[in-house]
């Protein structure tokens, strides 16, 4: 074989892989195989190989084809070269000198010649000198078993991986711009390419298997192709039929890619699909980028962003690998129609001239009409917003335009601040438009004159690792009050350690209309306020808790003098493990100290020990025995009835306590049913009302099914019941097969002695107490069912109701509430009221008349002797996959000072990733 043939082949090899050990192939058999691909030689305009080591009649070379860059004819059939049955000898490595730079480009002296890559004798012959430096190897790998060789200066351009069937192999020339790239050719699975053909055997270099970055750290270029043709006249490498070529996470798929080596441009036609990190996927009819993807044209673009929104444009640039920019782009983020794919979306942003920032995860339009179903309904000049990869931005939110009835007229333009990854906040100024014409003659002081033209609203978040944190604060002042108004809340919960977390709740407000009058709701929306800092442990059997509290709110007392400030609460709880026959002891101790302006101040000191029994017989009957004893130390200033109005006092109090249950079961194929009988029988000393201690924590007491099983019916501490007491009461559940469950239970609760430690009105001034029942259907079907009852137990009297129920699938139900509650007192001074009787009925109408549409209607009526209509609100809301309109229309009463009854209007339009335009009216 000619010396100049040997450079060629050594050239091609050293081009399509960096290798620091000799290549390797799978065994094959001597005879030709794959003829319709063609040989090594014939590929590559060379003869054949495997005709060199057998005598046969000498193909002269092709001559080069005159056709455009970018693709070669398939050259006609010849055979693969086999591995020889018996190995030759191993030539011994020699570091090469420098080769020289031939037609091919550079050659590489570590990879061996043609003869050692496929099992034969020969060895590559040593070139001569050549004056330029060779490209070196992609990654120092490790030594191959049969030879190593060292590695050279790698440069800093991405190298291109090839992966072919063999039809044909991609080599790169060794000029300039191979000193960018090298290829390594990989065959597929041998599964058989899209016409039944099987692959040749692999040509996998053992070093390079595991290789994934270049000695500088980058990452090569992938290429897979069923058909890759070099055309050495032009130095352009063609790849053809289902082209995928991967580099720093971006991939680009194409029925024809071809790549001009000298020029480092690539031009993808038919199908290009262009995948970013990002997950953002850009279609187009031709692209032609740059080799590292960064720089580029395209035609016909058609981009498929994160969240699924669409980008599309007659034409398109890229640049720098990080901006594109679109010519007659449309945007919009609804999905097209199933059925009509070409239909027009429900709403679209059509610019002349639209940039797509990666850098700065930026979308920007210019000249910019949106249009609702194909209808321009509105123009700006620029549009941005973040792309999909923006989960939040900081900058102006859409504003807010408001009518109130108290305030008037008003726009709110909230500005969104990212401070971290984990904190942000929110500061929204709201300026009353019918003030703002009197700001020529401010006030002498000038916050209120400012407050009574703004108010100033703001949000602080923060969520971290171990916590997170949430505050809301604003600040006004209007023309019917005078001075600085305002409110804040703020919630937090902070993880100390694994057994230790503090938390914070902070409710405040000026004065108790402002919340109303502004529409500001807190989170659990109590009609008090409350202030509580804490800190709480857990263990494997135990709890500690310390905590402070503090109430604002009519609801709570009128005079805010004598709201209570409790400092601190501490509470301690232990449960042993189980003992003798499962039973366990447990531990209850209790801190309180409270204080307040006017009123009384005391401090408490209570601590529980119990032994717990449970049981359950060989019949099924289950049994809970427990017995206990605890002691309380008070220490109270300021009392009233009673003659010392300061003092210490405290009492012990043992007490036993057994609960019993006896379920029966009854299996159906249609219904299984489970009815038990359960009662309840407690004895403690009955030690009645002791006026030394006083009353926080058990005040406003109402018996329900909830409560009167339990041993002590008085919620809290400072109250106790005593002497012989128990329960009795029957319980039954049915579950259907279909679903659904039916619960019903009845009790009424004893005492052996009457005292007045129930006030009236609580269900429990005698010694028999009211009877209490429940009934919960779910769901069967469409029906949903409660009710909460208490009878008198004299007279069956209804003394209170809580009913409600729902009927009618999802297209359209109708659901009702109802509620009855007697008069509540304190004690049993009647005189003491925490609230009259009510009653009270409330309607609903909710429908979901499709997948995207669901209305609601409801209405508030007060049944008592001077009620009428309280309220009543209509929501309507349609909702699709892009788009989302919110309206609610409500009539409200208010009893509130500075706060007109009226009515609430407003409109809420979501345009997905473009923002959303509230409206409130009245």
């Amino acid at each position: 074989m000619p010396s100049s043939r040997h450079l060629l082949l050594v050239s091609l090899l050293s081009a399509s892989s960096a290798l620091t050990a000799p290549a390797w192939a799978d065994v094959v058999t001597e005879q030709k195989a794959w003829p319709e691909a063609g040989s090594w030689g014939q590929a590559w305009g060379d003869d054949d190989p495997a005709a060199q080591r057998a005598p046969a009649p000498r193909t002269p070379r092709a001559a080069p084809p005159q056709s455009a860059p970018g693709y070669v004819p398939p050259p006609a059939a010849a055979a693969l070269p086999g591995r020889p049955t018996a190995p030759a000898a191993q030539a011994p490595v020699r570091g090469a000198p420098p080769l020289p730079v031939t037609e091919m480009g550079a050659a590489y002296p570590e990879t061996g010649g043609w003869g050692q890559a496929w099992g034969e004798d020969e060895p590559a012959a040593a070139p001569p000198p050549r004056s330029r430096a060779i490209p070196s190897t992609i990654v120092n790998s490790e030594p191959a078993p049969r030879q190593t060789q060292a590695a050279r200066p790698a440069q800093a351009q991405p190298s291109i991986r090839a992966e072919a069937s063999p039809t044909a192999q991609a080599q790169r020339s060794a000029s300039r711009a191979m000193e960018r790239a090298s290829v390594i050719m990989r065959g597929e699975d041998e599964s058989g390419d899209a016409v039944g053909l099987k692959r040749p055997p692999r040509i996998i270099p053992r070093a390079m298997r595991s290789v994934k970055t270049t000695e500088d750290g980058n990452e090569p270029v992938h290429m897979v192709a069923d058909q890759v043709i070099y055309d050495r006249e032009f130095n352009v490498v063609t790849a053809k039929g289902r082209v995928e070529m991967m580099h720093e996470g971006r991939t680009i798929s194409a029925d024809t890619v071809s790549y001009n080596m000298k020029q480092d441009v690539m031009g993808a036609s038919g199908n290009v699909v262009l995948t970013e990190p990002s997950g953002e996927v850009t279609h187009a009819e031709y692209f032609e980028l740059t080799g590292d993807f960064k720089n580029g044209v395209a035609r016909d673009i058609r981009s498929i962003m994160a969240d699924n929104s669409r980008l599309a444009a007659q034409s398109a640039q890229r640049v720098g690998g990080d901006r594109t920019d679109f010519d007659r782009a449309v945007y919009t983020a609804c999905e097209p129609c199933r059925d009509d794919p070409d239909r027009t979306p429900l709403w679209q942003v059509k610019a002349v001239r639209a940039t797509h920032n990666q850098a700065e995860a930026q979308v920007e339009y210019r000249d910019a009409w949106l249009e609702l179903k194909g209808i321009p309904v509105a123009y700006t000049p620029y549009l941005s917003h973040p792309d999909p990869t923006i989960k939040r931005q900081s900058g102006l939110l859409a504003p807010i335009f408001g009518m109130n009835s108290s305030l008037g007229p008003s726009i709110s333009t909230p500005y969104f601040q990212v401070v971290s990854e984990n904190e942000d906040f929110t500061l929204t100024p709201r300026f009353m438009l019918d003030r703002l014409a009197t700001f020529d003659k401010p006030d002498k002081d000038v916050p209120t004159s400012v407050f009574k033209r703004m108010q100033l609203a703001g949000q602080h978040r923060w969520r971290g690792i171990h916590g997170e944190a949430i505050t809301t604060a604003s600040i006004a002042a209007d023309k019917l009050t005078p001075g600085i108004r305002g409110h804040i809340e703020s919630k937090g919960l902070l993880e100390l350690d694994r057994t230790w977390r503090a938390g914070w709740q902070v409710q405040h407000q000026s004065d108790l209309a402002y919340r109303s009058l502004y529409r500001i709701r807190t989170e659990e929306d109590r009609p008090w306020l409350m202030n509580r800092p804490y800190v709480e442990g857990f263990s494997r059997r135990g709890y500690a808790m310390v905590e402070a509290m503090s109430f604002q709110g009519r609801r709570v007392i009128e005079d805010s003098s004598k709201s209570p400030v409790v400092l601190p609460h501490m509470v301690y709880s232990t449960v042993s493990a189980p003992g003798w026959a499962g039973s366990y002891w447990s531990t209850d101790s209790d801190a309180l100290a409270y204080t307040r302006e006017v009123g009384t101040q005391a401090q408490r000191l209570s601590s529980k020990v119990a032994w717990n029994l449970p049981i359950i017989s060989p019949d099924g009957q289950v049994y809970a025995i427990s017995t206990s004893v605890r002691g309380d130390g008070y220490h109270a200033d300021h009392l009233t009835g009673t003659s010392k109005t300061s003092g210490s006092s405290g009492r012990a109090i043992p007490e036993i306590a057994v609960k019993w249950r006896y379920p029966f079961t009854r299996l159906g194929q249609s219904l299984t049913q489970v009815i038990e009988p359960v009662a309840m029988v407690a004895l403690s000393p009955n030690s009645g009302i002791d006026s030394r201690i006083p009353n926080e924590d058990s005040v406003a007491f109402e018996l329900d099914e909830t409560n009167v099983m339990r041993p002590n019916r008085l919620p809290g501490l400072d109250q106790t019941e005593g002497g012989a007491r128990g329960a009795y009461g029957m319980r039954w559940a049915a579950y259907p097969s279909r679903g659904g469950s039916i619960i019903a239970q009845a009790a009424q609760g004893w005492r052996q002695h009457k005292a007045s430690t129930f006030a009236a009105g609580s269900g429990f001034s005698s010694t028999r107490s009211d009877y209490v029942a429940r009934i919960d259907v779910t769901p069967i079907g469409n029906l949903t069912l409660r009710d909460r009852v208490r009878l008198d137990k004299d007279s069956l009297v209804m003394r209170r109701n809580e009913a409600g129920f729902s009927i009618g699938p999802p297209l359209l139900s109708f659901s009702a509430d109802y509620g009855l509650m007697s008069p509540s007192t304190t004690s049993s001074n009647t005189s003491n009221t925490i609230y009259a009787k009510r009653q009270y009925i409330n309607y609903g109408l909710n429908s979901s008349i499709s997948r995207n549409w669901r209305s609601s209607l409801s209405l508030n009526q007060d049944l008592a002797s001077n009620g009428g209509t309280v309220g009543w609100t209509a929501n309507t809301m349609y909702s699709d996959e892009c788009f989302a309109i919110v309206g609610a229309f409500n009539r409200y009463h208010s009893d509130v000072a500075g706060l007109l009854s009226g009515y609430h209007l407003s409109l809420t339009v979501v345009l997905k990733s473009l923002g959303e335009a509230p409206f409130s009216v009245f």
